[in-house]
């Protein structure tokens, strides 16, 4: 197979911050080509390259020998580019087959949409990713997984002759997930679709990939065949270093209890929900998709406001109708959709960095220039935060430093609870190493920590106790030498307690 996409030496900059630096590879006609670095190395502006949304500084691209020159998403549309993005950029607010069919031709019959192929042909679709979801339901009652699998059968449904997949299985459960894997692959060998594929699950890489290409800091590393190569091999390449996953994990765990949620009850959401949460405590919330965990969360935020239950802080009842009257009560929260609910991308990575924190850096009723740049000095510091030139727009940088600026900020507000709802969700190993290590710092300093997360490994590899939801309801805690997959696993299937693992 000859070379179909070429990137010759590829250079895009953005004020100061080099994004990408020369960067040359060749992507095979008909391959799935996988595309490995930190966050930060520059795989999103290479996407967004791709799609029109911005233009190289320097060198060009190359689609089946011939230059070609993308300054718009129609163009990129027009050339067989189908894109799926890491953030979900679906209408909300119309029905599934709508955001399937938005814009696009085929489904206007004489000066009308013809509604009943459009339900029709997207009801095909639903089947083939099996959703059992109907054509007319709007897309704000879906899930977040349900929401990425539809973004990625919008893209599938077009036949692109290139298909770019930027953390599609994020959200997505394992049998979501083998789904998706056999749509592509169906893709691949049917239509002879040429694949990029971006994912921080380096072990989806080395199950779909044929070739892996890496970044680092904006610059070419190296293309591999995915055969010659393990997972050790792809993050020592990307990092430039050794991740040392035998550190033992510390536990600041103190005496006294910070909150403590008692028979949290909402109708369809979750039942009779009670628990705990000490000082210095790092608290996980195990479960599958639609478990409840989420709305647990979000229902201690104000976000969300049970049925009936209480909450105690320090042994104090409280009243918590709002995300205000959270915040008042020293309650942050990181939310699961850091796009829609975490950043605002039009302001500056200053701006979205201390927006929460306006009353610390202000003389009256004027912004004190120092102590914001002073803050936020403190706050790339410590957060480890790449910023480059923190005027710039908050959507130049990588997910995990975007993800850094929301939880330095909220750490800003001097919380004594953070709630984080998958705060590692599409963040790459490194990224999130450095995330674990500022999370255990911010325990190490009495605040408590409830964390949702998807991924077993970085449950038990954080969390000095982790609870376990099935439908709604808590079916088990683990901790210690009981924290184990398979422990978490037969909770959150709610199996009996004599069924047992293989390896148990």
């Amino acid at each position: 197979m000859g070379a179909y996409i070429q990137f010759k030496n590829i250079t895009k900059k953005f004020g100061g911050t080099t994004a990408l630096n020369q960067v040359s590879f060749d992507i095979r006609e008909g391959e799935i080509h996988c595309l490995c670095g930190e966050n930060g190395a520059g795989k999103s502006t290479l996407i967004n390259l791709c799609g029109g949304i911005f233009q190289p500084t320097e060198g060009q691209i190359f689609i089946g020998g011939k230059p070609v020159v993308i300054k718009t998403v129609e163009q990129s549309e027009k050339l067989g580019i189908s894109i799926v993005h890491q953030e979900i950029p679906l209408c909300l607010n119309m029905t599934i087959a709508e955001n399937i069919f938005l814009n696009r031709k085929e489904a206007v019959k004489g000066l009308f949409l013809d509604k009943k192929y459009m339900n029709d042909e997207t009801e095909k679709l639903l089947k083939r990713f099996q959703l059992n979801l109907k054509p007319t339901q709007l897309v704000e009652e879906l899930s977040i997984a349900e929401q990425s699998i539809i973004q990625i059968a919008k893209a599938v449904y077009y036949k692109p002759k290139i298909l770019i997949l930027d953390e599609p299985t994020a959200a997505l459960t394992d049998d979501q997930r083998d789904v998706m894997y056999t749509v592509v692959r169906e893709l691949v060998k049917n239509q002879k679709t040429t694949v990029l594929y971006v994912s921080h699950r380096l072990e989806e890489c080395m199950e779909l990939g044929d070739r892996a290409t890496i970044l680092r800091d904006g610059c070419f590393i190296t293309t591999r065949d995915i055969k010659d190569l393990t997972m050790d091999d792809i993050v020592t390449l990307m990092v430039g270093r050794k991740i040392d996953r035998s550190k033992k994990r510390e536990s600041y765990v103190r005496d006294e209890v910070l909150m403590e949620v008692k028979h949290f009850s909402k109708k369809r959401q979750f039942e009779d929900v009670s628990f705990q949460l000490k000082k210095g405590e790092i608290l996980g919330l195990a479960g599958f998709v639609g478990a409840g965990r989420t709305e647990v969360l979000t229902a201690i935020f104000g976000a969300n406001r049970p049925d009936s239950g209480e909450l105690y802080l320090e042994g104090k009842k409280v009243s918590v109708k709002s995300p205000a009257d959270a915040i008042r009560h020293r309650i942050s929260m990181i939310p699961e959709n850091r796009r829609d609910d975490g950043l605002i991308a039009s302001m500056s990575v200053q701006q979205n960095a201390q927006m929460v924190v306006l009353d610390k850096i202000k003389n009256g009723i004027f912004l004190n220039k120092k102590k914001s740049d002073d803050l936020m000095a403190k706050m790339t510091s410590d957060y480890l935060i790449k910023a480059g030139d923190p005027s710039n727009p908050i959507f130049t940088l990588s997910g995990g430093n975007q993800q850094k600026v929301v939880i330095a900020r909220w750490i800003a507000n001097h919380p004594s609870i953070l709630l984080c709802d998958e705060p590692t969700r599409g963040i790459d190993v490194g990224a999130k190493d450095e995330i674990y290590g500022i999370l255990r710092k911010i325990a190490s300093k009495g605040i408590g920590i409830v964390i949702v997360s998807s991924e077993l490994p970085e449950l038990i590899s954080l969390c000095d106790r982790i609870l376990v939801m099935h439908e709604g309801k808590i079916t088990g805690e683990v901790s210690g030498d009981e924290a184990t997959e398979a422990g978490i696993m037969r909770y959150a299937a709610a199996l009996k307690d004599d069924y047992r693992y293989a390896d148990e």
